[in-house]
């Protein structure tokens, strides 16, 4: 049952390996808080083997860069009223500690925690056409089966001719200011819609 509350609690979700997904995360994080969230930044669990991080130098800095935030528990998704989540593309498809994670969330699933709470979604890729907006469509399927409300960027933003997509936030390579403004954007409205239906 939703308990009504002032602010809503919103968790940002990410997986990074390159980097570029985080710095979307903590801009992010700092845009939902600048908007009045309560906001929780997490990382998936890493499930790369640490011997394999540590023999790629940019992996192991990276690696160690996110060490100030915590790695996501199932208690983040019962805790939050609203879900923006991130992975890189992998062929199309979310990374996979992003995978994983969604697949140990059976229970919440049988028990309907998710039901009625938002979400949006973020993807990298390092090339221009290289899957983002597939990895974003691919999250759908898992969010729809939760019961989870699905918001995008409406057509009206126009950074979206040169950023983004309907389906979420979006960066090839390196997050540049215009995708950290449509990210702003889709997160403005994700909150705004999470009021309405959780506060």
């Amino acid at each position: 049952m939703n308990t009504p509350h002032k602010y809503p609690k919103i968790l940002v979700l990410f997986y990074s390996k390159t980097g570029h997904m985080l710095k979307m995360a903590r801009s992010i994080a700092k845009d939902a808080e600048n908007s009045g969230a309560d906001v929780r930044l997490r990382k998936t669990p890493e499930l790369a083997p640490r011997d394999v991080i540590e023999k790629t130098s940019e992996w192991k800095a990276i690696y160690q860069s996110m060490s100030d935030i915590p790695d996501a528990v199932i208690d983040d998704l019962v805790w939050m009223d609203g879900l923006i989540a991130g992975a890189p593309t992998r062929f199309g498809n979310m990374a996979a500690p992003m995978r994983n994670f969604w697949d140990l969330t059976g229970k919440l699933w049988m028990e309907g925690t998710l039901i009625g709470k938002t979400v949006s979604v973020f993807s990298s890729a390092e090339m221009v056409h290289g899957g983002q907006e597939a990895t974003l469509l691919a999250t759908f399927p898992t969010f729809f089966a939760h019961g989870l409300i699905i918001v995008g960027i409406p057509g009206n933003i126009k950074e979206l001719y040169s950023s983004g997509s309907y389906y979420g936030a979006l960066s090839s390579g390196e997050p540049n200011d215009t995708d950290l403004l449509v990210a702003r954007h889709m997160t403005n409205r994700m909150i705004d819609v999470t009021k309405k239906l959780r506060c």
